[in-house]
């Protein structure tokens, strides 16, 4: 059976395309007629327009965007305890550039202070628990970096994700130290 010109050459990738018929040796006597989701390589490219309103605006901003300008430290980590994603508020949190250092890739073993021994999915199940208990992270300069994080954001128990907010409370311990008991 030999393919048609068609076939053996590569394709581009497209944005666009139109509903293109067949070559005759494509059909191969099948009475085909048409086939599904054959397009005709095409320049015209699709743009959405442009929001008019704000909430249209909000909607069209993919997540990642969102999360980069977020104020809050954000971090995302695989149940692997490898780190996924870090907004540049969270590496600045730890003293590093966020135009120049990559948390991604780090286990959270190795972020969190004094707990480099402890397995990275260990670190996962203790996030998850640390509803209101104090985390403490290390800074690029060896200081505890004490903070409260938030519940996640994924809370299914199929999802492959811990996404959380981190608030660092290191200035109001400072501030306001713990009173005795």
């Amino acid at each position: 059976m030999n393919a048609s010109p068609d076939f053996a050459e590569p394709r581009t990738v497209q944005t666009a395309g139109h509903p293109v018929a067949p070559a005759s040796a494509e059909i191969n006597g099948n009475r085909y007629d048409n086939f599904v989701d054959a397009m005709e390589p095409s320049t015209e490219r699709r743009r959405r327009p442009s929001p008019s309103t704000t909430d249209e605006y909000l909607h069209a901003l993919p997540a990642l965007i969102l999360l980069d300008r977020l104020p809050i430290p954000m971090l995302a980590t695989g149940l692997d305890g490898v780190v996924v994603y870090t907004n540049p508020a969270f590496a600045t949190m730890l003293g590093h550039h966020p135009d120049t250092i990559t948390l991604t890739g780090q286990r959270l073993s190795a972020l969190l202070a004094g707990q480099s021994a402890t397995p990275p999915r260990d670190c996962v199940t203790a996030l998850r628990a640390a509803d209101t208990v104090i985390v403490d992270w290390l800074h690029a300069e060896g200081f505890p970096v004490r903070s409260v994080i938030s519940d996640t954001l994924f809370v299914r128990a199929t999802d492959q994700i811990l996404l959380i907010g981190v608030t660092d409370i290191t200035e109001l311990m400072w501030t306001n130290p713990p009173q005795p008991r």
